[in-house]
């Protein structure tokens, strides 16, 4: 039976269990099928892929042993994962909006867990593999967000797409095209509280429809190969010395048992970037020009090791005396996003350089074609400014709004993002409450960036004859 749009939101904004799964077992697999892949290489007269040297499962206090969120806060992430994706080229639809099509894909099953609705479990092998890159961005990084926040309490935690990042200093295709792109990871989580270092985690998010097994419930080959390409992308960026960077690896079984389940791997270590000083030299109000032409070509240096020698490999390379300049181009790039999300054009172009796509969006932004900061809303007695986006569930107009809140807006769009960061850290318990939430007419979802995702009904408009 049909749902009703109301029906649909409901569902939306009701907590689900998403299971999260980190075991010695499951890294024995990955192990075993990586051995497997080097075997068939080396028979071929291959090289070895490199992949991260010491993956681990996952600390239980630091995974849990689920996840509860709301399909919308879901969709919230995958926005978020995606809104600088395009470089601002999706000039008919801003980029996040691409998460409005999976409003029928989630709901709970029986069991409470958070599970692939019948719309959702569709037989079209296109929409299948979409389906399972896109909210395998949003479980893999609600699901990292969470691991980051436990090692690093009373910090917040941001996301930036990686290629967007080295977009401002590397090429990210060799010249032979038939070699494809150059290995990274997907995302880079920045966690950071004003006044101390900011703590660096790579993030590689994979998804897929594989069914485990009916007589044991293991995971399925495809989830096993998906990590161990997890491993190959996080080894291809270093910043600072070799191996010192912590990675998360992340792939989302769709159709798991139960539910939606997420099987994360760990590469441990630590990355602390230069503190900055508000107001002094270095800042990330500061404009910063790209580095284009940083070398890829055996810029890594791995020491020696296991009997090899120390020896040069082709890699994404952050270097020590570039890691002031990296603080600030994560920093400014995710200022990017956020005004981005909330509709910002020119105030987004600000914070870009030209090979992140500047350009794109330094131009007139009108809200039939793009997405223009120009809508509002009011939760809990705080006002939030942003964009919003109309569209039908059947014949219902449902209204969907994506900005922030209007006091961390009106400083991020000025460019002040070290005011920006102080003020968001200061307003995270001031934050519209759950309570506050519900008396939204649909959805809703708040981070603790200040950015906010709604849906609403719309009444009906009846248009008066001429």
């Amino acid at each position: 039976m049909a749902r009703t749009a109301r029906q649909i939101l409901n569902s939306l904004s009701r907590t689900q269990n998403v299971h999260l799964t980190s075991t010695a077992d499951l890294v024995a697999h990955v192990d075993s099928a990586a051995a497997a892949l080097d075997k068939k290489r080396r028979e071929k007269g291959q090289e070895a892929v490199r992949r991260k040297p010491d993956v681990r499962p996952v600390a239980k206090a630091d995974v849990g042993g689920s996840l509860g969120l709301t399909p919308w806060q879901v969709l919230h992430t995958v926005a978020r994962g995606y809104v600088l994706a395009g470089q601002g080229m999706g000039r008919g639809l801003a980029e996040h909006w691409l998460s409005l099509k999976y409003c029928e894909a989630l709901h709970g099953n029986r069991a409470g867990a958070m599970d692939l609705t019948d719309k959702g479990r569709t037989a079209e092998r296109w929409y299948k593999s979409m389906q399972a890159r896109e909210l395998a961005v949003g479980f893999g990084l609600a699901a990292a967000e969470r691991i980051v926040r436990e090692r690093y309490p009373d910090h917040i935690v941001s996301v930036v797409d990686t290629s967007t990042i080295l977009r401002a200093g590397w090429a990210l295709g060799g010249a032979q095209r038939d070699k494809g792109s150059r290995p990274r990871p997907d995302f880079i989580i920045e966690a950071w509280k004003p006044g101390e270092p900011s703590k660096v985690t790579f993030v590689v998010c994979r998804g897929n429809h594989q069914k485990p097994s009916k007589r044991s419930g293991r995971t399925r080959s495809t989830t096993i190969q998906q990590l161990v390409k997890g491993t190959e992308l996080a080894e291809g960026m270093q910043i600072g010395e070799w191996n010192s960077t912590p990675c998360l690896m992340l792939s989302t079984e769709l159709m798991g048992q139960g539910g939606v389940v997420v099987n994360t791997l760990q590469s441990p270590g630590e990355a602390r970037l230069p503190l900055r000083i508000p107001g002094a030299p270095g800042n990330a109000d500061v404009g910063i020009d790209g580095k284009s032409g940083i070398p890829y070509p055996n810029a890594i240096r791995i020491p020696a090791r296991e009997g090899r020698r120390a020896r040069n490999v082709d890699g994404f390379q952050v270097g020590e005396n570039d890691l002031p300049w990296f603080g600030q181009l994560l920093a400014r790039t995710g200022a990017a996003g956020l005004t981005a999300f909330a509709g910002g054009g020119k105030k987004t172009a600000q914070y870009l350089t030209k090979h992140q796509g500047r350009e794109h969006y330094d131009v007139p932004t009108f809200a039939a074609t793009s997405s223009s900061h120009d809508a509002e809303i009011t939760v809990g007695g705080r006002k939030f400014v942003g964009t919003d986006h109309v569209f039908r569930m059947e014949t219902v107009r449902i209204e969907a709004f994506s900005g922030m809140d209007a006091d961390l807006y009106g400083l991020i769009s000025e460019g002040h993002v070290e005011e920006y960061r102080r003020a968001a850290y200061e307003l995270r318990s001031a934050l519209p409450s759950t309570e506050e939430a519900r008396k939204w007419n649909g959805p809703i979802s708040f981070h603790e960036d200040g950015t906010v995702m709604t849906l609403s009904i719309l009444p009906v408009r009846r248009r008066n004859p001429l």
